[in-house]
């Protein structure tokens, strides 16, 4: 027999373990990263270099480009009507477009969490229609809010449940968090601020950038090697003499016009450096291809490089399509569990059984011939039965023109003489 416990089942004993002080995060161990100040000024001076920069428009475009769709929960009259009022929601924010709040969202890829404040107004049909969904930004962060869980009054456990967002921009202003759109990156034992696709990308950011800075200079400065200056013995420079001096050595390098006049007593000579040589461009290569693994998007080098099979290709986009499927995902749980409860909280529809769901269109340019074959080979097997709804898919991949209202209702299977798959 079982040994009875005294603890109640329904209640929480430990905790998620996050590391925070008066509402600071202390997850990281960088040294210069330590403040969240610090770790934001850096993400936005990495998301401007131009390998970064192209890493994130070849995850955020395609997903900008793709369609949404709202569908009801239910097939109850009051699900439909639900499912429309959405949609009108969706496409009816003042001086906001969704497509451009969904760009705010994915900034969530730059920081590691995007966070929106959503403001509702009356409608003339009574209802409490979505105004904006307003941005707010990642450096105006002060603090998070923690507090119990209200529905668990008994829960010992310490204070987990994060409440507000605490933003500092020319004041103070604590905003519900019930009354935001909240999105964590693939955030650890449910910190706030996720993880920045870009925080792996540090350590190989800053090799980069100095090896760019460094061969820079060796360009600017191809004199054959470092100048020295040598003064023989018992001539000595004034002040002055040595300060003009070492700002012409400073400054040497292959201009229009490259001489210098040296005083008397000093002799000028280059200092070449050791015999091995490193290939920087090479190496500078190499940090961009890891900048671009990262999110399994080195398939935008090959072929640039000639290097590479069309295998090699197939394989790397198969990986960074299912990793741009898993930020689809990660916004869609925001909306779904965040957006639109809070819209439906304070808007009833009569007769509506489930709340309606907001969908996400595959991004990227679908291959259509591959689609065809798969589905005339599917269709011939007889392991898909066709019907009209295939078509209106096929024709909006196609770009045709929608299927008039009453076609193709009728049989649609293939005629046994090798007919129209589409009947």
């Amino acid at each position: 027999m079982a040994k009875k416990t005294t603890t109640k089942i329904t209640s929480s004993i430990g905790t998620k373990g996050l590391k925070r002080q008066m509402g600071q995060i202390n997850e990281e161990y960088q040294g210069n990263l330590k403040s969240w100040n610090r770790e934001c000024k850096m993400y936005l001076e990495m998301r401007d270099n131009a390998t970064i920069g192209t890493l994130l428009d070849a995850i955020k475009l395609p997903l900008l480009a793709a369609d949404f769709d709202v569908v009801p929960g239910g097939d109850k009259p009051g699900d439909e009507k639900a499912a429309r009022f959405l949609w009108d929601n969706l496409n009816g924010m003042n001086k906001q477009s969704w497509r451009s709040h969904v760009e705010d969202c994915l900034s969530a890829l730059d920081f590691g969490w995007a966070i929106g404040e959503v403001t509702l107004k009356k409608h003339k049909d009574g209802k409490l229609w979505i105004k904006n969904i307003d941005p707010r930004g990642q450096e105006t962060l002060h603090q998070w809010k923690y507090g119990k869980d209200e529905d668990d009054k008994d829960d010992k456990s310490e204070d987990d449940e994060l409440t507000a967002f605490v933003q500092s921009d020319s004041g103070m202003f604590t905003i519900p968090i019930d009354k935001c759109v909240h999105i964590a990156y693939r955030g650890r034992k449910g910190n706030p601020q996720g993880k920045s696709l870009l925080r792996s990308l540090y350590r190989s950011y800053r090799f980069l950038k100095d090896l760019e800075n460094l061969e820079g200079i060796g360009i600017e400065r191809d004199i054959g090697g470092m100048p020295v200056a040598e003064m023989p013995e018992n001539v000595y420079l004034q002040d002055p003499d040595l300060t003009k001096l070492d700002e012409t050595l400073e400054s040497l390098r292959n201009d229009e016009c490259a001489y210098i006049r040296l005083p008397a007593g000093v002799k000028l000579t280059p200092y070449a450096s050791s015999s091995k040589a490193y290939d920087i461009g090479l190496v500078i290569e190499r940090k961009k291809k890891e900048i671009l693994m990262r999110f399994f998007a080195q398939f935008l080098e090959l072929g640039m490089s000639n290097v590479g099979t069309q295998a090699l290709v197939e394989g790397s986009q198969d990986f960074f399509s299912v990793g741009i499927r898993s930020v689809q995902q990660c916004l869609l749980e925001a909306w779904n569990f965040q957006l639109v409860p809070l819209l439906f909280h304070y808007n009833h529809f009569a007769g509506m059984t489930q709340l309606p769901e907001i969908t996400w269109h595959d991004p990227g340019a679908v291959d259509v011939k591959k689609f065809i074959d798969a589905y005339s080979t599917g269709v011939t097997s007889q392991l898909i039965t066709p019907i009209r709804e295939d078509e209106e898919r096929a024709r909006a991949m196609m770009d045709l023109p929608d299927l008039p209202e009453g076609e193709g209702e009728g049989n649609r299977e293939p005629e046994p003489s090798g007919g129209g798959l589409w009947g």
